[in-house]
């Protein structure tokens, strides 16, 4: 990995070379056969150049400037500007440049970035914002960490100057990007289906409606017939031992029978 300062210098050369590309920063990996730059911008077109004249002529730099060996360039898009603070930052402070009135230019890209679904942003700005003297101001929309693990998850910061006749004013944007932060408790219920099997204690609990026998107070008549209902397996149960106990007797005649036969 390359140096903290040849970093911060190649980085910065690069933000005033892709000024118009939209530039969002580079990431820089050392490999074997030499050390590759990814460029994010919003508009790879002007970074890559008329049949590739602006990659090679940041290629040659890269080599006589910085002391790099065998740099190799890639582009990539930014698939959500908004959520890049360092690009926001940019055009808040060229929309200043511009003649746009301080609190509409911030207060639009406020709106811009909380419209593309980030939890929050801050933008501050300072500077000669009325008056001969400095002062500086912050605009606020949703919620930001400001401390722990979430912000090197979540927070993204970003800076810019603009140069204006009063003096040098300076933009700071600060976004959170969504995500589950670790306080966000999530309870997943079981799904009960129609016509599922039930627990065995909720099947114990359960009494047919037909067993409970109606009151004879409500109706005299039913119960009755209920009364009835019940008395016959109880008959039958008086009636079962009765001729259970007339089988041996009969047997007993028979054999008696046979046993005078057998004597005479």
């Amino acid at each position: 990995m390359l140096k903290g300062l040849q970093r911060i210098r190649i980085d910065e050369y690069l933000d005033s070379e892709l000024k118009r590309a939209g530039y969002g920063g580079v990431d820089i990996q050392k490999s074997p056969l030499g050390t590759r730059f990814t460029i994010y911008a919003t508009r790879p077109g002007f970074v890559i150049g008329r049949r590739g004249k602006t990659v090679r002529e940041l290629t040659e730099t890269l080599k006589q400037s910085f002391g790099i060996d065998n740099p190799q360039i890639e582009v990539a898009e930014v698939e959500v500007p908004e959520f890049d603070a360092k690009i926001m930052a940019r055009k808040l402070a060229s929309s200043l440049e511009r003649g746009f009135q301080y609190r509409r230019a911030c207060y639009s890209v406020l709106r811009r970035i909380m419209e593309a679904g980030a939890k929050g942003v801050e933008v501050t700005i300072s500077g000669k914002l009325t008056s001969q003297r400095a002062r500086y101001q912050k605009f606020r929309d949703g919620v930001i960490t400001k401390c722990g693990e979430p912000v090197n998850q979540f927070v993204r910061e970003g800076t810019a100057p603009a140069f204006l006749k009063p003096g040098v004013m300076g933009v700071r944007v600060v976004i959170m990007i969504p995500g589950d932060l670790p306080d966000k408790i999530k309870v997943n219920y079981p799904e009960i289906t129609p016509g599922a099997a039930q627990p065995e204690a909720a099947k114990t609990s359960e009494v047919p409606v037909e067993a409970i026998s109606p009151s004879p107070v409500a109706n005299s008549e039913t119960g009755g017939k209920v009364q009835e209902q019940v008395k016959q397996p109880e008959e039958k149960q008086q009636e079962t031992p009765a001729e259970s106990s007339k089988e041996p007797t009969q047997e007993k005649k028979e054999k008696k029978k046979v046993e005078k036969k057998k004597s005479k």
